[in-house]
């Protein structure tokens, strides 16, 4: 059974009601709609879980969007970036994990749940810089602009080469 409306009635700014009359929400057309939309997508959100999957689900939403908006363009201009695909996928992933470990942090052993952490989030680290180091190997990678590789990654290099002279 549905629960029983009560209308409210408050006093907004001029601007935050044009922001509201302009906000695209789908199903929501009057004011009285996107109100209801707003409150059910925060409700949404206040009551999700804490875990990873959770956060991570929550955090893609936000960035699908964006994603649309590089995907149509890339289809519209023929190109593709294999570069910002990466960064894309992993941006989630290490958000949702930095999230929701420290939102378990408070069951753990405070120095053991700072150790996972940040083996955690060197793991993803590692990870992210073997991705673009492999976008490095070819003289073609998959970027707007292939040159980019060339040139960005060379201090890079320089780097793991000192590193490597001191093993």
């Amino acid at each position: 059974m549905p629960s029983k409306q009560v209308t409210i009635s408050a006093r907004i700014s001029q601007e935050d009601a044009e922001f509201i009359s302009q906000l695209t929400i789908d199903d929501a057309k009057t004011p009285s709609d996107k109100l209801r939309a707003i409150i059910a997508d925060t409700k949404l959100r206040s009551n999700r879980k804490q875990d990873y999957a959770s956060r991570l689900q929550h955090i893609q939403e936000l960035v699908q969007p964006c994603l649309r908006k590089i995907r149509k363009a890339e289809v519209e201009n023929n190109v593709h970036s294999e570069l910002i695909t990466r960064l894309t996928e992993w941006i989630p992933d290490a958000l949702a994990f930095l999230l929701s470990s420290t939102s378990a942090q408070d069951d753990q052993d405070p120095p053991q749940a700072l150790f996972q952490l940040e083996q955690g989030v060197a793991e993803r680290l590692i990870r992210l810089m073997e991705s673009v180091l492999q976008l490095a190997i070819t003289e073609q990678c998959a970027c707007y602009d292939p040159e980019i590789m060339r040139t960005k990654i060379k201090p890079v290099l320089e780097l793991s080469q000192i590193i490597l002279a001191k093993k």
